[in-house]
């Protein structure tokens, strides 16, 4: 019992030690940049960046997870807190994946070469999400984790086992708070394992291990404390309101797409929106659209999912959603992690039909549900890169844990598992690894080297300007993230905001506005000298001129400055009379 004591701790420190030292040699050479805006506007709400104070309303990540966050910021803020949390559960997730190994009643050199292995499957899967990141990606790591633990879990009862069940209970937990979408992307493979686990036939016995029910207590009762508490913060009818809103505004933005006015203007004239509240629309313009709410955004989100997947008939969207499935499974964008999780799938298959054929039913279950839930996402029409790379991981984990639940049972009952064969396979296997973590080093270094595609430049530029205020379109400000995670950042209040996004109408945004002692948009465009539209490396005042042209005769957009900021132009236009 000591010895299994003393193997767990030093394990679980040197997991922890390799992953914390990965982690700085990504940050000190890569750095962490975010992949897209939503981690930018969620970090500058957590920082105090959005309304001037910290503040764990972050709407897409839970509350409680939300706030623990924003809190930081008061101890310390000009750390970014929010990339280095969400950048690093990526490596809190190769710790786990670590600790399995190098807790292990094995060699050194066994435990030698299993960190090898995963440090370049990481390399290979994980890496250039660690340099570029994204919350998604963060949770999916932290899911497939906790899966990879369950999977392969320690024969023996004892310390090992209560540290396992630990890890597994926090990696859920935080992959709750930070996209529950993926967590329950992560729940049809813990249910078939826990089947497997909960009902146990051995040697024509058959027995029900109700031990196993402790786990999923623990994290279902914790699950629900934080979506209880997500329920009470988020409980007002503004809130409510906001979030019917936002619902709409995702199914019309993300999936099925803005309308055109040529092809529907019955449908617009009967919203009160003309062919300037379209295009505004259309360019996420939220502000200039007359007459904007939930009940006008519902209204558009229906009869866009209408025409693109309502005229279908239910075989016909379903064969649509197999097409889908199958275009995005077989893309090589994904080959990174589906190849590995192919890998691993052949060789688990293998093993399992050599030692435990039992393990194949578990196997066909597990791919029948991922299966199920694949077609699904694909008839909704579900399936961006986010969600797939997403889905491939949480795969390619559990795929990874079964392999070594049976490589360990195929090493007790080989009596060849020293041979040269062996050690032939593992040397090439490892080989092939090394060689795509540098494949994919070399991408992320390539990538990160580039000069951020937005406007957060503009952005850290304009806050020492405290009476002004500046308004950007949204595509142009955010069509990525490009900000780069760091110790010594600035997050006093921006004032720099674009004409609309997710958070717009949020009771978070309308205590912005009050905080810029702004009531309406479009009035403050028109009568306040301090507020300014920019463009951004073109003269062309584009849909702005053109709806100020038609609402508004007497009112001309007129130039009033031009900033050039690390070669890239920005013009400052003002509405005048």
């Amino acid at each position: 019992m000591r010895e299994d004591r003393r193997r767990a701790g030093m394990g679980l420190l040197a997991a922890a030690a390799v992953s914390l030292l990965a982690g700085i040699a990504v940050y000190q050479v890569m750095g962490f940049t975010y992949t897209i805006a939503d981690d930018i506007i969620m970090r500058d709400i957590a920082s105090g960046a959005f309304t001037g104070k910290p503040d764990g309303h972050l709407i897409f990540i839970r509350y409680a997870m939300g706030f623990c966050i924003s809190r930081l910021y008061l101890l310390n803020g000009s750390v970014d807190w929010y990339g280095f949390f969400i950048a690093g559960s990526l490596f809190l997730g190769l710790a786990a994946v670590l600790y399995r190994g190098l807790a292990a009643d094995k060699s050194l050199l066994w435990k030698a070469v299993y960190t090898a292995f995963s440090l370049c499957l990481f390399g290979i899967a994980v890496l250039y999400h660690a340099a570029c990141f994204e919350w998604t990606i963060s949770a999916a790591v932290l899911g497939g984790s906790a899966l990879y633990l369950y999977a392969a879990p320690f024969e023996k009862a004892g310390i090992g086992k209560l540290v396992d069940h630990v890890l597994i209970w926090v990696l859920l937990i935080l992959t709750f708070g930070i996209r529950y979408d993926v967590f329950f992307m992560v729940l049809p493979g813990f249910g078939a394992v826990f089947l497997w686990r909960f009902f146990e036939w051995k040697e024509k016995n058959f027995r029900i291990r109700l031990r196993e029910l402790i786990l999923p207590a623990a994290v279902f009762l914790s699950v629900g404390l934080v979506a209880l508490i997500e329920g009470l913060v988020y409980r007002s009818p503004e809130w409510k309101e906001y979030q019917e809103f936002n619902m709409a505004r995702s199914e019309v933005y993300d999936y099925s797409g803005v309308l055109l006015y040529e092809e529907n203007p019955g449908f617009f004239d009967e919203l009160g929106l003309d062919e300037h509240d379209v295009r505004n629309l259309r360019h996420y313009a939220l502000y200039f659209v007359e007459g904007m709410d939930t009940e006008m955004m519902e209204r558009i989100s229906q009869e866009a999912w209408r025409q693109t997947f309502g005229g279908k008939g239910k075989k016909e969207r379903i064969w649509d959603g197999i097409c889908l499935v199958a275009k995005e499974m077989t893309s090589p964008k994904y080959f990174s992690v589906s190849i590995p999780f192919l890998g691993f799938l052949f060789c688990a298959m293998v093993l399992a039909f050599r030692r435990q054929k039992g393990l194949l039913l578990l196997l066909a279950l597990f791919l029948g549900i991922e299966g199920v839930l694949w077609l699904y996402l694909g008839v909704r029409g579900r399936l961006p890169e986010r969600v797939v790379f997403s889905m491939y991981l949480v795969m390619l984990l559990a795929a990874a844990g079964l392999f070594y639940r049976l490589y360990q049972a195929e090493e007790r009952e080989s009596k060849n598992s020293s041979g040269k064969q062996k050690r032939l396979l593992l040397t090439g296997a490892l080989a092939v690894c090394f060689a795509g973590a540098v494949f994919q080093c070399r991408t992320a270094l390539r990538d990160s080297s580039k000069e951020p595609s937005n406007y957060q430049l503009f952005k850290d530029g304009c806050k020492n300007d405290t009476d002004r205020i500046y308004f950007i379109e949204s595509f142009i400000a955010e069509p990525l993230g490009g900000a780069v995670v760091t110790t010594h950042g600035d997050f006093r209040m921006n004032r720099c905001l674009t004409l609309g996004d997710w958070y717009s109408f949020s009771p978070i945004d309308r205590e912005r506005f009050e905080v810029y002692g702004m009531e309406d948009v479009e009035e403050a465009i028109l009568n306040d000298s301090n507020v300014y539209l920019v463009l951004r490396d073109t003269e062309d005042t584009g849909f702005y001129g053109t709806y100020f042209a038609h609402k508004y005769p007497d009112v001309k957009l007129v130039r009033r400055d031009k900033r050039v900021i690390d070669g890239r132009d920005y013009y400052l236009y003002q509405a005048q009379r």
